[in-house]
């Protein structure tokens, strides 16, 4: 059976056709064996996060790798006999913390009360203004020390991939294929430059200029953002969240409270 034939009515050419079948791929991720109320509300202020032994926050994680991480996400989290909703704490799988939070309203911590912020591949999902918004929130909820880092895809690296057929767009298509999720895509050039922008949700694209466009905005200053590399950062602790699958496209940057 050709791969394709696993996938009826899937159309690489369609992104808005694909987008509810993407949808349903994500939803079958948003699962857990073992899923405990731990408080019904959530942290407030510093003293609180670390009663409960976190000292920072990871967005877009239903389980963050680091012990003392709250994970986050806009969706809700299911085990076999129950479902997150907004505003309280989980325990997850007996050893990490998670609630349900929306980036584009207010964060709901005081000023100065986490350690971190980590965010792997989320800010490309939401519109620009609602990326400055979240980062300024997430500067607010920072102590003074305390550091943010970012990845995401880095427009750069695909635009020099397209341009000097140096094997990039190649390789990413053979990794993408590795996820699972529809037949192989197209190997068109275009086409794997096109689908960074046009699918999982996409909104907008950066790179290292772009990131500290949005970064002066949110009220870091320039001399308190740098570029990383993988798993290398002011806190190897939170370096160590980011993810082997995507360094081959992915820009790393951190900015300093």
């Amino acid at each position: 059976m050709k791969k394709q034939d696993s996938f009826p009515g899937w159309d690489w050419d369609d992104p808005d056709g694909l987008a509810e079948l993407l949808d349903g791929f994500s939803e079958q991720v948003a699962t857990c064996g073992k899923l405990e109320p731990i408080a019904p509300r959530l942290p407030c202020d510093r003293e609180e996060f670390l009663e409960l032994g976190l000292t920072g926050i990871e967005f877009a994680a239903f389980r963050t790798a680091h012990p003392a991480g709250l994970g986050t996400d806009l969706a809700a989290l299911s085990s076999p006999e129950a479902t997150t909703e907004p505003g309280t704490l989980y325990r997850v799988d007996g050893d990490r913390s998670f609630t349900q939070l929306d980036i584009s309203e207010p964060l709901p911590f005081a000023d100065a009360s986490v350690d971190w912020v980590y965010a792997e591949h989320l800010i490309e999902h939401v519109t620009m203004p609602v990326a400055v918004g979240w980062l300024r929130e997430a500067r607010r909820v920072l102590r003074p020390g305390g550091v943010l880092r970012i990845t995401t895809p880095d427009l750069a690296r695909y635009l020099v991939g397209y341009a000097t057929e140096d094997g990039f767009l190649a390789r990413h298509r053979r990794r993408l294929g590795m996820l699972g999720f529809g037949p192989p895509m197209p190997a068109r050039p275009a086409f794997l430059v096109n689908q960074i922008f046009r699918y999982y949700g996409h909104q907008w694209i950066y790179d290292l200029d772009e990131l500290r466009h949005v970064l002066t905005r949110a009220g870091f200053g320039p001399e308190q953002i740098r570029e990383c590399s993988y798993r290398r950062g002011s806190r190897p602790d939170v370096a160590d969240l980011d993810t082997a699958f995507r360094t081959d496209e992915t820009i790393y940057v951190e900015a300093d409270r």
